[in-house]
């Protein structure tokens, strides 16, 4: 079945009333056309007023992420969002904003280097499968955002560079391995997920 039948089929069958109105940037974010981006960035900035948001320059100009969002999306809009795959240039974002070299990114996430670099040139949709762990990653920023929005803000606090020394940390919980290295497969990101969470309860990681 076709993605974007997929996604019709779905929002036929559960009440996906954001997916439209707020995820749609997704797949238009970083295309060439200025009305599109233009469109983008004003969705987004009225959100920035409540959410944490990352500010990343992509080609001289700035574009406006909301990581807390996709932590946040209900089930079935994630659902959605991954049937269709988000443009390929969202992994330049998640790499400029992590302060982390893309090359690396593109490894800790599992993806075919050659493959992920051709999507974002021609700024093309990702796989379900690409999707869905570069989802994973931006839920992971969004979580800490929304970890630090409960319990305060801190000022200068940058969640997505954060997340990324985070990633690379050799963790007792791990046998003293990297939560990076599970970051390839939805189950490993769950995982990680969760030991980020244990940070919140105070637990030992």
């Amino acid at each position: 079945m076709p993605k974007a039948e997929a996604c019709r089929e779905i929002s036929g069958t559960f009440p996906l009333e954001e997916v439209r109105n707020d995820l749609e940037w997704l797949h238009h974010a970083f295309a060439p056309e200025k009305r599109a981006q233009s469109k983008a960035l004003s969705t987004v900035h009225v959100r920035s007023e409540r959410r944490g948001v990352a500010i990343v320059g992509i080609d001289g100009s700035k574009t406006f992420v909301d990581f807390r969002r996709f932590y946040e999306a209900a089930p079935m809009e994630q659902v959605c969002v991954v049937k269709r795959g988000v443009n390929a240039r969202l992994i330049d974002v998640l790499a400029t904003s992590m302060q982390m070299p893309k090359a690396k990114l593109i490894g800790t996430l599992g993806l075919a280097r050659a493959t992920i670099q051709r999507k974002c040139r021609q700024q093309i949709a990702l796989s379900s499968d690409e999707t869905s762990r570069v989802i994973g990653m931006s839920k992971l920023i969004g979580q800490v955002q929304a970890m630090v929005d409960e319990a305060g803000a801190v000022e200068n606090f940058d969640p997505a560079a954060w997340a990324a020394q985070w990633l690379d940390q050799t963790l007792p919980a791990l046998n003293g391995h990297r939560p990076r290295e599970l970051m390839d497969t939805a189950e490993g990101q769950a995982a990680v997920s969760q030991l980020l969470g244990r940070l919140q309860s105070g637990a030992h990681t």
